[in-house]
């Protein structure tokens, strides 16, 4: 099984409706929106199934929904899926998704720092007269070369995100918007200019007032241990120990997001799936631009989600290779009870998970997975399988699967060597 990165998205892949599949499919999905919705005092399912659009699209209102919809999808599709992911990354809000998702930040954190965020960004763009605009067809490299011709210093108008080879996304005053988009024009066809409809200029120095308010509410929140590794956006970098992550997310308000430089960081370190877990599937198109043909899937679209689930289909199956390792195990018991108890009995429902998930179409959850190899342990000392020959069954089907990781209580069994 090769590498897997998990994007979650940001600002503007939020819409009406989205979620509402996940919703009504998954309880956990539902314990997380009650859970959110009681942090925020009004109904998170209602606003995202039914809106108003225009409330849905209020920053304070947009990105403690994104991160709730995107955190519960990856909570159901690691549970039910067995997706492992070797790398986590978001886009702008999207971030603070992939560090909750990771383990760093508590989910109740998690939305009251959502909350509190967009609250500020609003807050500093009323009265702004700022904005957003897309440029596309040339370089991030050249349109930055652009601003340092009219605005040096960045006081107008600056880059915000650097979001594939040929889409960069500029913020800033109505002014310094318009110069630049006049100048940019004129370096050729291939150059368009895309005024965004956004409420104001985000990843700015307009924005210093919301990373003042993230940097006060952070300031109590107690940050765990990143079980998956998660890749900044402010630089293109995993974070590692010495990171101070918090100054990472309050300078991330006020500097540019560097996508590009994300993707090309995952790509170095070997990912060959892209799941964008969120609405919509604008991380997916972002990665297909930056790398034409990659494996990049939007969960979000019931297709993309059996194409990637089809493709796991060539993969060994644990739960088959645990029947294989079964039978194929000597028996040194001639106890007929305790043969029938604990060979058996433990066989025939090996065999009834591997026949609901081939019946289905599908590969064994997690936590079958895990019985499978509770049970597969069973016959082995029923048995009186030798140890070290379970200790190579094991290690085996753990390799074979990619699953070293996903079962660490079995990769402690092979280390003792029991």
């Amino acid at each position: 099984m090769g590498k897997i990165a998990v994007l979650f998205p940001g600002q503007a892949s939020q819409y009406v409706g989205m979620g509402k599949t996940w919703y009504e499919r998954h309880e956990s999905v539902r314990e997380r929106f009650s859970e959110a919705s009681e942090i925020l005092g009004f109904d998170l399912a209602e606003l995202m199934f039914s809106g108003p659009a225009a409330r849905l699209n209020q920053t304070e209102n947009t990105q403690p929904a994104l991160l709730v919809l995107s955190v519960a999808m990856f909570e159901a599709i690691r549970r039910e899926d067995g997706i492992r992911p070797s790398y986590l990354a978001g886009h702008s809000i999207g971030e603070l998704s992939a560090l909750t998702a990771a383990g760093v930040i508590g989910f109740a954190d998690a939305v009251r720092l959502a909350r509190i965020r967009g609250e500020a960004m609003a807050a500093c763009s009323e009265g702004s007269g700022g904005g957003m605009m897309a440029v596309t067809g040339i370089t991030g490299a050249e349109v930055a070369a652009v601003l340092m011709g009219i605005d040096p210093d960045g006081v107008s108008v600056q880059v915000a995100n650097y979001n594939s080879p040929k889409q960069t996304v500029l913020s800033g005053s109505a002014e310094g918007l318009k110069l630049a988009g006049e100048r940019i024009a004129k370096l050729g066809a291939d150059a368009k200019v895309i005024p965004l409809n956004v409420s104001g200029p985000f990843h700015s120095r307009f924005m210093a007032g919301a990373a003042e308010a993230l940097e006060k509410a952070l300031q109590p929140v107690q940050l765990g241990a990143m079980a998956v590794p998660v890749v900044s956006c402010l630089n293109g970098q995993p974070y590692v120990p010495d990171d101070d992550i918090k100054a990472s997310l309050v300078a991330q308000v006020t500097q540019p997001v560097r996508w590009t430089s994300v993707l090309s960081t995952l790509m170095e370190a070997g990912v060959e799936q892209w799941l964008e877990v969120g609405p919509k599937d604008v991380l997916k198109k972002l990665t297909l631009h930056t790398f034409p043909g990659a494996n990049a899937y939007a969960y979000d679209d019931e297709a993309d989600r059996e194409r990637q689930a089809q493709s796991k289909l060539n993969r060994p199956n644990l739960v088959g290779l645990c029947m294989g390792a079964a039978v194929c195990t000597r028996n040194s018991n001639f106890d007929e009870a305790a043969y029938e108890r604990g060979v058996i009995k433990p066989y025939q429902e090996l065999q009834a998970l591997y026949e609901s998930a081939e019946k289905e179409g599908r590969v064994p959850t997690q936590e079958e997975m895990g019985r499978a190899l509770s049970l597969l342990r069973v016959i082995f000392e029923t048995k009186g399988t030798p140890a070290e020959e379970r200790v190579q069954r094991f290690k085996h089907i753990l390799a074979a699967t990619d699953t070293e990781e996903l079962f660490p209580e079995y990769a402690d069994l092979i280390l003792e060597g029991a």
